[in-house]
């Protein structure tokens, strides 16, 4: 099926990213009509939820659910897809926009629209963790902790991210971790462990440059805490695609995975926090979207 006979129903999450919606639909819209393209649009608001969407959408006969905002817009999007027939597009609206960066999806609105109309669809795979979906990277430890922090903060975006992650960073301790991986046991001490299933946070930091979608294979990323003078190094690397080369890392690729730690506490899934037990299983979930990826 090309991208002028799929029906195009996107989704808005219309506080993702802190970025202004309201030029969205008409730059959409103007595109799609011109291209006699049939679409709609849905907002996520308060008392409206993605699964009320995406069955509106479906049941007015829409094939493509485009999610339109950050990871964590996606995320809510694509668990409601798994292993469905349904097509899934994105419009990166968010604030580090890190499966989009991944899937080559950047650009002005009007460029990204092109690609979604022009993009080609793949099997790709996703994640769970105790259960619970996530599409691109899940992490324990730091980052958890950071996305715990932003989730709670009035002000959003990548300033007030790195804000705290400065701010935190200074007393933030590592933890132990106890590590299943495929059946193998091992003990590990990390600042952070990021489940990568795409290749970077978002905003071109890759913690995992070598992470494909359709390998079958999540990666288990560990960080060391680095000595000060060896962060400007560290935030190098990570921009580089080169941070498998520093020796505070470790990337351990798996299907599947068991993360013992001391107490429960935050992990995040696609940058949104939850708070879980002690034990922690991740799995690959094979082929499960079918994804429009930019050519």
């Amino acid at each position: 099926m090309s991208g002028h006979d799929r029906q195009y129903y996107f989704i808005i999450n219309p506080i993702s990213g802190g970025k202004d919606k309201s030029n969205v639909t008409e730059t959409i819209a103007s595109i799609l009509e011109e291209k006699k393209i049939k679409y709609d649009f849905g907002w996520w608001n308060n008392g409206v939820s993605v699964k009320d969407l995406i069955k509106d959408a479906t049941t007015k006969g829409f094939n493509t659910l485009v999610a339109v905002g950050g990871d964590g817009t996606i995320n809510h999007v694509a668990r409601e897809l798994i292993y469905s027939r349904f097509y899934m597009g994105i419009i990166p609206l968010g604030s580090g926009n890190g499966f989009a960066r991944h899937l080559g999806i950047k650009g002005h609105l009007n460029e990204q629209v092109e690609a979604l109309i022009n993009g080609k669809v793949q099997k790709i795979d996703s994640g769970s963790c105790n259960g619970q979906f996530f599409i691109n990277v899940s992490g324990v430890g730091f980052d958890a902790h950071i996305s715990h922090l932003f989730a709670s903060s009035k002000n959003r975006g990548l300033a007030n991210y790195a804000k705290l992650s400065l701010r935190e960073g200074r007393t933030y301790k590592e933890e132990d971790f106890q590590i299943e991986i495929d059946g193998k046991q091992i003990q590990e001490k990390a600042f952070l462990i990021s489940i990568a299933n795409g290749s970077q946070w978002g905003n071109e930091f890759h913690i995992a440059p070598d992470a494909e979608l359709n390998d079958g294979k999540l990666h288990c990323c560990l960080l060391k805490k680095p000595p000060l003078l060896a962060i400007p190094v560290l935030i190098k690397r990570f921009l580089t695609g080169d941070i498998a080369e520093s020796k505070y890392y470790k990337d351990l690729p798996f299907s599947e995975l068991v993360i013992t730690r001391k107490k429960k506490g935050a992990v995040h899934l696609d940058g949104e926090p939850h708070i879980m037990d002690e034990v922690l299983n991740y799995k690959v979930l094979k082929d499960s979207i079918n994804i429009l990826e930019n050519n």
